[in-house]
């Protein structure tokens, strides 16, 4: 059956029909009915083979409640866009702009500076948990080569050159991070099945372990919850910073989750190590598994953004917002959130 998580309505029954009576989402499923105040949704989220009436559509836009359509692996396909929703059109405008004039590589160094310090943190808090001496200190010493990144990023003082060539060199210093992250994640992962991080499988006929599906599905899932940012603040979410664009890819919401990902390994390992996931599932066992602990874990967990700290959502939403605010000429750089280690 549906499920009310933390203000979000999970659907992903085959067959669910939704509906509205007065201010209530009701859902049918078979035989059952459920039905939800609408004031306590804040988005409904369909991963299953569902029908919407109209009218529910027309009252969720009304009252500035999410939809979000997505596979079973949480990729997101569609979102609901009220007419009023947005910001202003300058965002927009602006955002274009910088893809010209050196301020998009501004933004995609902060954005990879803010992931490898959030893959740093979980690196050394990964080390302080080891119980043996040598796995304590090989874990250190991989957030030590780290930080040396996040410095080499740091310094690094993009030109006003091509948005190509900048791109190059970020990634180039991501990729080398992302060696010494999951070499070192090999280490927390390894009783689990995980040997490296593969996205998608090697073969045809084979299907990925379930440690990587996880982590694809808990990315999806990051990326459905940042679009409905990249949306209320008028941005276009197939025009990237950091992403090169490419025809139906939500280039600019996946720049944004950058930071964002390293919270979502934390996830993973932790429902692991509690028996949530299991190795040996794969496809919808582990689809199903992880969005219900998403919803009701991921997004109450705590970053540090300025010094206080903000869950998810909040998080989320200040980034975005930070990345406009430099758009528009209020800030130089994009800060970003820290996990606590």
């Amino acid at each position: 059956m549906p499920r009310l998580v933390n203000g979000y309505l999970l659907v992903d029954e085959y067959g669910a029909f939704l509906g509205k009576k007065h201010g209530r989402v009701v859902v049918r499923v078979g035989g059952s009915r459920e039905e939800y105040a609408l004031k306590l949704i804040r988005d409904v989220v369909v991963a299953g083979r569902a029908s919407i009436s109209s009218e529910l559509l027309k009252a969720m836009a009304y009252s500035g409640v999410g939809l979000l359509v997505t596979s079973y692996t949480g990729t997101p396909l569609a979102r609901l866009i009220p007419a009023r929703a947005g910001g202003t059109f300058r965002n927009r405008v602006e955002q274009y702009k910088a893809l010209e004039d050196g301020r998009a590589c501004i933004i995609a160094r902060d954005l990879i500076t803010g992931k490898v310090k959030n893959q740093s943190s979980n690196i050394k808090y990964y080390s302080k948990a080891r119980a043996q001496e040598s796995e304590k200190k090989a874990l250190y010493e991989k957030a030590l080569l780290l930080d040396g990144l996040i410095k080499q990023l740091s310094t690094y003082t993009p030109g006003t050159g091509r948005l190509e060539e900048c791109r190059e060199k970020v990634l180039s210093v991501e990729a080398q991070a992302a060696e010494i992250y999951w070499d070192g994640m090999r280490v927390v992962l390894g009783d689990y099945g995980f040997e490296r991080r593969v996205k998608i499988p090697e073969a045809e006929d084979k299907q990925l372990d379930t440690v990587n599906t996880a982590l694809n599905i808990v990315y999806n899932i990051l990326a459905g919850n940042m679009w409905k940012y990249v949306l209320r603040f008028g941005l276009d979410p197939y025009a990237g910073f950091l992403h090169a664009e490419r025809p139906g890819r939500l280039s600019l919401v996946y720049d944004l989750i950058e930071p964002f990902r390293p919270l979502g390994d934390r996830l993973i390992a932790s429902l692991l190590r509690r028996g949530v996931l299991r190795p040996g599932m794969q496809g919808k066992e582990v689809a199903i598994a992880l969005r219900s602990a998403a919803y009701s874990e991921l997004t109450e967990q705590e970053m540090k953004y300025k010094g206080r700290k903000v869950k998810l959502e909040a998080s989320m939403f200040l980034l975005a917002e930070e990345v406009v605010s430099m758009l528009t000429g209020r800030r130089s750089s994009v800060s970003t959130p820290f996990l606590l280690w």
